[in-house]
């Protein structure tokens, strides 16, 4: 896909089924491996997101974040308080919930998990945790669709993510369908084992086509980054 110079080498003039033969196997490495590191990429800067707020001094922001991640695991948080006794206390300071252990006596380090009261701290930890195993781990693509599940539980609304970043959200759209495109059609069209036709010419992706949408995406992830940044220091609305 390089020239001698390392540049992207350009398309032919002449597109034909024998160029997109050609290139078929390495534009579909590349699309797949970029859309691998992109999605790493972004769940990362989730979780950054995440460990950056549970520790961050900013109340306010700190509650809109929580009550986000608390609306989005209520379930998980109904299961927690009826099946294991688990009532709540936001006030309640850590040497409170010592105190109110079941059966007295002071907590042991181990017995961290078995705090009975909910209380902010336990709360955080609770909710991180979730994010981390249900949506984090549930992610398995890079379109704008999986971009908005990874920060609505965060408090990013569907439609705040489109408003401000716009660019980002036509890249993914974009890089999305050509990684599905290479994932899904079979570098063997036609040969044993698969027996399915070729593309059309005009589904087919050319190395420019290919680079263009990576290059879309990777100058628009800062409009995400911008967008986390500046969420630390105000509330959203």
């Amino acid at each position: 896909m390089l020239t001698s110079e390392g540049g992207i080498a350009p398309d032919p003039v002449d597109m034909s089924d024998e160029y997109f033969d050609d290139v078929r196997v390495r534009v579909r490495a590349f699309l797949i491996l970029c859309s691998s590191e992109l999605e790493e990429f972004i769940e990362t800067q989730c979780l950054e997101y995440l460990a950056r707020w549970a520790r961050d001094d900013d109340k306010a922001m700190q509650h809109h974040c929580l009550h986000a991640l608390t609306i989005h695991f209520r379930r998980n948080i109904g299961n927690l308080l009826e099946g294991q006794g688990y009532f709540v206390d936001f006030y309640a300071s850590p040497a409170q919930v010592k105190k109110m252990r079941p059966g007295g006596g002071k907590m042991k380090q181990t017995d961290v998990d078995d705090v009975p009261i909910l209380n902010r701290k336990t709360l955080i930890g609770r909710v991180s945790n979730w994010y981390r195993d249900d949506v984090v781990g549930a992610s398995h693509g890079i379109s704008d669709k999986d971009l908005c599940r990874l920060l609505e539980p965060l408090g990013f609304s569907k439609a705040l993510v489109r408003e401000e970043c716009s660019s980002l959200v036509a890249a993914l759209r974009s890089l999305a369908a050509g990684r599905g495109e290479a994932a899904h059609r079979s570098t063997t069209a036609g040969k044993y084992p698969y027996q399915s036709l070729p593309s059309p010419i005009y589904q087919q992706m050319s190395v420019g086509d290919a680079w263009e949408r990576w290059i879309a995406v990777r100058d628009s992830l800062s409009e995400l980054r911008d967008l986390l940044d500046r969420s630390l220091t105000m509330v959203i609305d």
